[in-house]
């Protein structure tokens, strides 16, 4: 399920969180999440190249593409929990035109942005593209991602708007998420649509229990324990080999992996804030620039100037459109 690369990364952390880090704690705040999106973003562009041009080099980082995505979930539901117990029922207010918005505007936009370059570049214009989004083929390439978190703001939405306790709440995002992952995987959908879901509810957990979760992984045995038993229990979801049990292994995951981090942080920088700041646009962007520099028109045959260009021009257009799309939210203020 993950790679080798991935596996290292997560022993490295862990033998230096039992000894030379054992007494340190990096809170999660924005900038970490910021850094965090951005590592992220750049991580799953360069997990898409092996679709596109034959690299070895980063098959192993393609390989583990679900535990970023997962990730990417877990830090949409902190967000919004952290948000929502901020500011509790009034940060609901506007909540649909505003948090919706800045999902669906750069979805359309880049998505008839791919459709006009497409045009451009072979000829053709297929009006079934749309119609295929019930079979899980999204018109603009790997933007599932943005169907299934407008799908999960709404499921927020409609739960949070309700009387019923935070706990209760919580459970109702994680049944709900269940079910939608369980009719999408009945469907026939890719797995990306469904495998990591949980992840997003289970950071609205992580985030209202954070200091219980934290405080148990700094005791003398969780220190030592905490990480391996989260490995454990995901493996024991993917050891049955049954798909759909992979959506639980990846909360585990997650779970071992916000741990660590919390020993260990993550790089901090203009760079990587700025990363952060675009990533939703890189996302949207990425699989444009993978086309269009291999196609009709343009064809690059050498692989890393492939992804030199396929990089520098998604990073490019993602700032561009990144700031398009905040003059508008302005305009509509």
């Amino acid at each position: 399920m993950n790679s080798i690369s991935f596996i290292a990364i997560i022993g490295i952390l862990y033998l230096l969180s039992i000894s030379l880090w054992k007494k340190k704690y990096v809170p999660f705040t924005i900038e970490q999440s910021n850094s965090f999106k951005g590592i992220l973003s750049i991580l799953i562009v360069l997990s898409h190249l092996n679709f596109h041009a034959e690299m070895p080099l980063f098959l192993t980082i393609t390989k583990w593409a679900g535990t970023k995505v997962a990730l990417f979930f877990f830090i949409s539901g902190y967000g919004l929990m952290a948000s929502y117990r901020k500011k509790e029922q009034s940060y609901l207010q506007g909540f649909l035109g505003k948090r919706l918005w800045k999902i669906v505007l750069p979805l359309l936009v880049i998505t008839l942005f791919f459709l006009f370059t497409q045009f451009l570049d072979k000829g053709i214009f297929n009006l079934e593209i749309f119609q295929n989004l019930w079979i899980g083929l999204t018109p603009l390439p790997y933007s599932w991602f943005a169907y299934i978190i407008l799908i999960f703001y709404l499921v927020f939405f409609v739960v949070f708007s309700t009387k019923w306790s935070l706990i209760i709440k919580i459970i109702s995002m994680f049944s709900i998420s269940l079910i939608i992952s369980a009719l999408l995987y009945q469907k026939g959908f890719d797995r990306a649509w469904w495998v990591s879901n949980l992840a997003f509810p289970f950071g609205m957990l992580f985030q209202a229990q954070e200091s219980r979760l934290i405080g148990w992984s700094r005791t003398k045995f969780g220190n030592i324990l905490f990480v391996p038993i989260s490995l454990g229990l995901a493996f024991i979801f993917a050891f049955f080999k049954i798909e759909f049990l992979y959506i639980f292994s990846y909360v585990f995951i997650v779970l071992a992996v916000v741990i660590l981090l919390s020993y260990s942080g993550l790089p901090k920088g203009s760079i990587f804030n700025f990363l952060g700041k675009i990533s939703y646009e890189t996302y949207l962007i990425h699989g444009v620039l993978y086309f269009i520099l291999r196609g009709n028109h343009i064809f690059i045959q050498n692989n890393w100037l492939y992804l030199g260009a396929s990089i520098l021009s998604t990073i490019f257009l993602a700032t561009l459109f990144h700031k398009l799309f905040n003059y508008i939210y302005t305009l509509k203020k």
